[in-house]
């Protein structure tokens, strides 16, 4: 299987005015759900589809819970989840005012994936890239 990418027009910041400048970018070719997961872990193993679905959707759930505690979770050999919070800056004169709240501030929460670096190289070294058309192509 191959990774695809496509030449997308971008903006460099310190580019020239005026310029084009362009980019590779990953192309999605489909999604991976859960089902599809758990089909195939039926086929290459003796654990039926329902249970292999039953323990991903309990990942699932003791993941979510994990994270809202404020833990780390890390998945052996594939890599962390943590929590990330998403929101603006503030300054020393914002703090030392008694009314401020700096959750305020808060914009939202994410979660951040950090894959092992054993993972990383299994990809690299395995990895096939594919270009498909953009409308840069001529």
């Amino acid at each position: 299987m191959a990774i695809t990418y496509r030449v997308s027009k971008t903006k460099n910041p310190q580019g020239i005015e005026g310029m084009n400048y362009f980019a590779n970018k990953f192309v999605k070719t489909s999604d991976y759900t859960f089902e599809e997961l758990a089909e195939d872990i039926n086929n290459s193993t003796t654990v039926t589809q329902a249970d292999a679905f039953a323990v991903l959707k309990a990942m699932k759930k003791y993941i979510k819970q994990a994270l809202l505690a404020g833990r780390r979770v890390v998945l052996s050999d594939l890599g962390a989840l943590r929590m990330s919070i998403v929101g603006k800056v503030f300054t020393e004169d914002d703090l030392k005012n008694k009314e401020f709240i700096p959750s305020s501030k808060i914009k939202g929460i994410g979660v951040n994936f950090r894959p092992e670096a054993k993972l990383i190289k299994e990809l690299r070294a395995e990895a096939k890239l594919q270009r498909v058309a953009s409308e840069y192509d001529e």
